[in-house]
């Protein structure tokens, strides 16, 4: 069978459409697997924050006792210049990682209207004040029921990823 010039055209643009079409929506798929990591990472960083911030604490307490320690009282079988250095690059980013969540939620608090101040209050009762608050003790702190912490919570978790992402979290049609 011999094919002509016109309909090996005409099967080059219909591959070629579908080839487009396949590769658009992989896109749009990528792009929405990255919006949903964003907000996972958001919601892991927040759930975290309270032990991140108890381990920068005790960070303080640590370097005060090692300084403290003559190179004579440590084991230096058990410890190695490699080892020191990676205890202390995880603790820098632990408290890099705090300061940078405290700034985020600072700028999310400031861009709240009056209104939405209350997503700020409920997110900050359940992630981020040092007392661990229940959703039956954030409904009754806020004079709300509970479904609606929780409806607060995912609003206020919903403007969270341009504030700690910027622009690339916009997800434009």
């Amino acid at each position: 069978m011999h094919i002509t010039e016109k309909q090996l055209k005409l099967i080059t643009e219909v591959v070629s459409q579908q080839t487009i079409k396949a590769y658009k929506e992989d896109q749009a798929k990528q792009q929405e697997e990255k919006h949903d990591t964003r907000l996972r990472n958001i919601k892991l960083l927040l759930r975290n924050y309270r032990a991140l911030v108890l381990h920068c604490e005790k960070l303080e307490d640590d370097f005060v006792k090692f300084e403290n320690t003559s190179i004579q009282d440590l084991d230096l079988e058990e410890i190695s210049l490699e080892s020191i250095e990676s205890i202390k690059q995880s603790k820098a980013k632990s408290l890099s990682m705090v300061y940078f969540v405290r700034g985020k939620m600072e700028a999310y608090k400031r861009s709240c209207s009056e209104d939405e101040l209350k997503y700020f209050r409920v997110l900050e009762k359940k992630y981020l004040t040092s007392h661990k608050y229940t959703i039956q003790e954030i409904a009754e702190r806020e004079g709300i029921d509970r479904a609606t912490v929780y409806r607060y919570l995912d609003k206020a978790i919903e403007e969270l990823p341009v504030i700690f992402f910027g622009v690339t979290a916009i997800k434009f049609e």
